[in-house]
């Protein structure tokens, strides 16, 4: 399955360095309940600030690029 991902979340996960779990998922291509099963899975350590829980990008494109086939 692929998900098209609009041209302003493209833009945003260029400028952003943390993202919610929404804008994660968007930035690795799946949806939010994937990347919650990933967290689950996977040790992506979150950021939270403020209560607000982030992940940081270049441990997502990290963890992407280390899945690579």
């Amino acid at each position: 399955m692929q998900i098209a991902i609009p041209e302003r979340v493209i833009e945003r996960a260029i400028q952003q360095k943390y993202f919610n779990v929404t804008a994660s998922a968007n930035f690795l291509g799946i949806c939010p309940s994937t990347f919650r099963i990933w967290l689950k899975k996977f040790d992506f350590k979150p950021i939270s600030i403020d209560g607000q829980i982030l992940y940081d990008k270049d441990v997502l494109q990290k963890f992407m690029e280390d899945h690579k086939l």
